[in-house]
């Protein structure tokens, strides 16, 4: 994995989904972004899934059980 990726994504280590906001709409996206706050402690951001690094539309999260995953070694 990209040392880049790790650092921006690692940042998210121990925070916790604390809702989910809704669906993020506006004229320019091509699709609405999914927005998530999460919390670690007593700060809190914002996750929104776009499509790619310019914000061109929402994206896709995959959701998976890691214990499966796990089992079928991937």
């Amino acid at each position: 994995m990209s040392n880049f990726y790790e650092k921006y994504y690692g940042q998210l280590k121990g925070y916790k989904i604390k809702s989910f906001d809704g669906m993020i709409t506006d004229e320019g996206f091509l699709k609405p972004f999914p927005r998530f706050t999460l919390v670690k402690g007593k700060n809190e951001v914002s996750l929104e899934v776009s499509q790619d690094e310019e914000g061109n539309g929402g994206g896709f999260l995959f959701l998976s059980n890691k214990n499966e995953l796990e089992k079928k070694g991937v």
